[in-house]
């Protein structure tokens, strides 16, 4: 169990010192108690200690990243005990550098199930694939609130045919469950 953040978009130092932060705090964790936030992390940067992460209690922030990938494949519940931005659980924004190919193509996030609080707000990722292939209502607890998933990535490879066309990326491993 580690301490979850609640900086938002503000950030103290460098990428390298963001980076840093990220890995003393969420190295070997399997639950985080709060929100996990990722923001302004560089596509040089090995994500890989992310991949305990079993549960968030708060709120996720995805914004301003430039790798490609986000190796939370383990992540189940996000409990929403906390929101962004007073009602988003999982909120992705401008995950992309324009100047360059450096984006986030997949959330990969195949085993989350259940988003017990908050809504979805996925928006401005111009390589994000596989985000709206994901039926949202199935994971969201909330009825009442809308997912919010606009303007990500267009050439997206088709979700494979034993997904029946919800899926986390384009490999048969990836169907939605």
């Amino acid at each position: 169990v580690c301490a979850g953040t609640l900086n938002g978009l503000s950030v103290t130092g460098d990428a390298q010192h963001q980076y840093q932060t990220l890995h003393k705090m969420y190295n070997n964790c399997e639950i985080v108690m709060g929100n996990l936030e990722i923001v302004l992390i560089d596509h040089t940067q090995d994500l890989s200690f992310l991949q305990t992460i079993r549960e968030v209690t708060g709120y996720i922030l995805i914004a301003m990243n430039v790798f490609a990938a986000l190796p939370l494949q383990n992540l189940r519940v996000i409990r929403g005990t906390q929101f962004y931005e007073d009602k988003f659980a999982l909120f992705v924004l401008l995950n992309y550098n324009p100047n360059t190919t450096h984006a986030l193509r997949q959330l990969g996030l195949n085993q989350l199930t259940e988003i017990l609080a908050g809504g979805v707000y996925i928006e401005k990722n111009a390589q994000l694939c596989h985000v709206d292939t994901v039926e949202w209502r199935d994971i969201m607890r909330d009825p009442r609130l809308e997912p919010l998933v606009r303007d990500n990535g267009r050439a997206c490879a088709p979700c494979h045919q034993s997904c029946g066309g919800h899926c986390w990326g384009p490999g048969p491993e990836d169907c939605q469950k």
